[in-house]
């Protein structure tokens, strides 16, 4: 066997380096005492099992905020904080959860390709970073915006290198509203298909799902909805009581699942399941499998609706949501119009949607929006409203193609070239020396990623 050379060997111990993490890392037992005498730090806690990547440490924080930032001396709330350390010296991610935060370790996808520290961020008003009392009011994306900016100059007391902001489908919506507020507070953003939504019943949806696929399993799927609603009397004695119904209705459920149809179709899945979509003479069993397996009936019953119940009223007081296109099954309709974020939970609360504040967002993204890479699914509905950007400010947008063009589109699904030009930018931005990002690469060739890939629960935005 030859010897290596000089710089292979180098090359080599920075694989090792980079895939392992430090050798000499920060005694954890002094991390954790450094994180609870940061600002606003109330509690920590460090998990060791199940055990997160190689070399790194896990920890859960309580981090107080105001419940309105407007008002900082008043009621406050505990907002749920996780941190995946890896070298304090290293740069940090900054992943912004449009809903709860895993309360285990995980690394994102761009933590692992930057072999970074990540910082996930739960959302206010979601489980356990909910304010007692709820005050509806506060639940803005300014009020999200300032949560985010506390804990960023909170942490940077530990971690001072460069930062980027990250998330999926609504975390990346959250991304991009916190650079929006507060610019300079992270180096770059990386949002994946984060839609920007025109009203409550955005019609632009429409018009994107009669053209997406192939024509005749468009046309399969109208005639799958036509025939699960001419079987509803039928279909309606399967679905289980245990789910509980109490806010809709089992049978307004099963309609609105029906409805939202043929937008998860193309959310979630490609046109391989095309075959598979049971035809008009299919069992009501087998209508309700389907319609479970792409939607799911459940996904309206009172535990779902009462866990997303945030995202409703943000959805209906500022982000918006798509219009469902009722035209091919109005006649069997019972609930026409209906199905829109105002009338989803929380019930007896006012809702007044702002049609200002996402032209103001994407205005400000396209004009002035500097290091933003936005990754789309081409296939995927919720790409009917991406963000803009200039080449001019240093910001990229990118289409996932093909049959994994979906919500699950990533810089792992891009191409090659496209996904290693993103990295040199990044760590550009960052100041991390193109030799460190190439040994890594190195160093995980022919190895499945080990990063961990949004659920569709963290995805969801219906």
């Amino acid at each position: 066997m030859k010897p290596l050379h000089a710089v292979q060997r180098f090359l080599f111990a920075l694989a090792v380096f980079l895939v392992a993490g430090p050798l000499f890392a920060i005694d954890p037992v002094t991390l954790r005492n450094q994180l609870l005498a940061l600002p606003n730090v109330t509690a920590v806690t460090q998990v060791t099992s199940p055990a997160p990547p190689a070399g790194t440490y896990f920890y859960r924080i309580s981090f107080r905020q105001p419940v309105d930032h407007n008002n900082p001396l008043g009621p406050t709330f505990t907002q749920r904080v996780t941190l995946l350390h890896r070298d304090e010296t290293k740069p940090m991610v900054l992943v912004t959860d449009g809903y709860s935060t895993s309360i285990n370790p995980t690394q994102t996808e761009l933590t692992f390709y930057l072999q970074s520290n990540q910082v996930r961020v739960e959302h206010r008003f979601f489980l356990a970073s909910t304010p007692n009392p709820v005050d509806w009011s506060k639940l803005d994306i300014w009020q999200s915006a300032s949560d985010l900016h506390a804990i960023t100059q909170s942490l940077k007391g530990i971690y001072s290198a460069g930062w980027v902001s990250t998330g999926a489908s609504k975390s990346g919506m959250t991304s991009t509203y916190y650079r929006y507020y507060f610019p300079d507070d992270v180096v770059a953003t990386v949002p994946y298909v984060a839609p920007s939504s025109h009203g409550t019943s955005d019609a632009r949806y429409v018009t994107f799902l009669n053209n997406v696929g192939p024509a005749d399993c468009r046309l399969a799927i109208r005639n799958f909805q036509k025939a699960a609603l001419q079987q509803r009397e039928a279909i309606l004695p399967l679905i289980p009581d245990s789910d509980g119904y109490t806010v809709l209705g089992k049978d307004r459920a099963l309609e609105f699942a029906v409805l939202e149809l043929p937008f998860a179709f193309w959310q979630y899945q490609d046109q391989s399941i095309c075959p598979y979509v049971p035809s008009p003479t299919a069992t009501p069993q087998e209508l309700l499998d389907f319609i479970d397996a792409i939607v799911g009936v459940a996904f309206f019953a009172d535990p779902t609706l009462d866990f997303y119940k945030a995202y409703f009223y943000q959805s209906a007081t500022q982000l918006g949501g798509p219009k469902y296109d009722e035209r091919n099954i109005r006649a069997l309709l019972r609930y026409p119009g209906q199905d829109i974020p105002e009338n989803y939970p929380p019930l007896g609360v006012t809702k007044t949607f702002d049609p200002n504040i996402m032209t103001k967002v994407e205005q400000w993204v396209r004009a002035k929006g500097k290091r933003f890479v936005f990754v789309y699914g081409a296939n995927d509905p919720w790409s009917t409203g991406p963000f803009d950007v200039k080449p001019a400010n240093d910001s990229y947008r990118y289409f996932v193609y093909g049959d994994l063009g979906n919500h699950g589109a990533n810089l792992t699904r891009l191409s090659q070239p496209e996904r290693d030009f993103i990295l040199a930018k990044l760590n550009t931005w960052l100041g991390v020396p193109m030799p460190l990002q190439n040994a890594a690469r190195a160093a995980t060739a022919g190895k499945k990623p080990a990063f961990d890939e949004p659920t569709r629960e963290e995805l969801f935005l219906r």
